[in-house]
């Protein structure tokens, strides 16, 4: 079963730099992360260590228009410890 819990707004970039420094302190400490998407809060523990991939893309559209991408994933094997994404 694949579950997907996906949210997009868009922020100013301190206000992104916020998210982030948040995500960072939760990542830093022990035991479980909490993430607020899309109106959900989705529980996940990555393990020590996790795989971690960044990817910069372009993309140039029929219109002439460009658009940059950065995305940032971090990917684990789920453990048996682990509670399910939402209660």
């Amino acid at each position: 079963m694949s579950e997907e819990y996906e949210s997009e707004q868009e922020l100013s970039r301190a206000a992104i730099a916020d998210v982030f420094e948040s995500f960072a302190e939760e990542l830093r400490s022990e035991g479980e992360l909490t993430l607020a998407v899309g109106g959900e809060h989705v529980y996940i523990d990555p393990t020590d260590p996790c795989e971690f991939e960044v990817e910069v893309e372009e993309e140039s559209s029929r219109f002439g228009s460009t658009e940059r991408s950065v995305e940032f994933e971090l990917e684990w094997d789920r453990q048996d410890s682990e509670r399910d994404l939402v209660e």
